[in-house]
């Protein structure tokens, strides 16, 4: 990553936010530093999960529609 970007990235939270933010990361049992970390990689695995498994999906279709079937 380029740190130049870092401070791009960064938005701040209202107060409402940050105290719902706080009150959920105590209910995890993680600091909010953690708890905000582990919600941002999540959200960016999330899309490329998704599409291996639709990249999976098409190719196991496409397996089973290429086989030569025999009765």
């Amino acid at each position: 990553m380029n740190v130049d970007q870092a401070q791009a990235l960064t938005t701040p939270l209202t107060a409402a936010e940050r105290d719902q933010v706080e009150l959920a990361a105590a209910a995890a049992g993680k600091s909010v530093d953690e708890y905000v970390r582990d919600g941002i990689t999540t959200a960016a695995y999330d899309p490329f999960v998704a599409a291996l498994e639709r990249a999976a999906d098409t190719i196991a279709g496409r397996a089973n529609g290429d086989r030569i079937q025999h009765d």
